[in-house]
């Protein structure tokens, strides 16, 4: 017998004592690639569906906040805005230094400008709570449309009381204690920010389709908390993560 006949002849005695339930290592490797491959094609689908039925959302949302931050944007680069951000972080400043120098002094005059301080920055913070409520408020924006120049009185009459007012029971109050003369708000300043109102009266006016879809908490995070005077317990701090760069806006 040739080689070529014993190795054939070799096959099929193999083939006939090979027990019926054998296993097949190569079918059932192929069988078990072709489940792995229709797993990972059930879960592309599920992924492909799912990422196709949120991308209308996904999209709604990011115009939407697009209108928002354009709003935003338009707020707080008006001169009002910068100038205010000027003060505030003044009235922090001559703060933080009286505070930081207040254990020479009488503890009851010391707790008596603190209390004037809260005083003074709460009237801040009220009428950037109303300027706040009034971008939110549709018939509120109508009206400031129609009557720019009436809103305007009434918030440089609110701004103008609260500055004289954090002169007076503040800067006076440290001066008085102190001997020093810590510099606050002139007539000039005072003038100045009173005559920028109108800026931003005028920018509100124009960004109403953008504020239609305004939330508080954006505008909170994004324009009224980065206008709001740090509190007396605060000063000396450093500022919360929201407030590093208040002009990247």
């Amino acid at each position: 017998m040739t080689e070529l006949g014993e190795v054939k002849a070799a096959r099929i005695i193999m083939q006939f004592f090979r027990p019926a339930h054998a296993p097949n290592f190569a079918a059932d490797y192929s069988t078990n690639i072709q489940k792995i491959k229709l797993k990972i094609m059930k879960k592309a689908l599920i992924l492909l569906f799912v990422s196709l039925v949120s991308m209308p959302a996904v999209f709604a949302q990011s115009k939407r906040e697009q209108k928002m931050q354009a709003a935003i944007d338009a707020l707080m680069t008006t001169q009002f805005v910068q100038k205010y951000k000027e003060y505030k972080e003044l009235v922090e400043l001559t703060g933080s230094d009286f505070k930081a120098i207040s254990p020479n002094y009488d503890k009851m005059e010391v707790d008596r400008i603190r209390f004037n301080y809260e005083s003074s920055r709460a009237a801040f913070d009220k009428i950037l709570s109303g300027v706040k409520k009034d971008l939110l408020d549709k018939t509120t924006r109508g009206y400031i449309a129609e009557n720019a120049d009436r809103y305007t009185q009434f918030v440089a009459s609110e701004l103008e009381m609260a500055m004289n007012n954090y002169q007076e029971s503040v800067i006076y109050k440290i001066n008085l204690l102190t001997g020093q003369q810590t510099v606050g708000f002139g007539i000039t300043d005072l003038k100045l920010i009173l005559d920028l109102v109108f800026d931003v009266v005028g920018v509100i006016s124009s960004i109403n389709k953008e504020l239609e879809r305004m939330s508080e908490e954006y505008l909170d995070a994004n324009f009224t908390n980065l206008l709001k005077i740090r509190s007396w317990d605060e000063l000396g701090m450093a500022p919360a993560a929201g407030q590093m760069n208040t002009s990247s806006n």
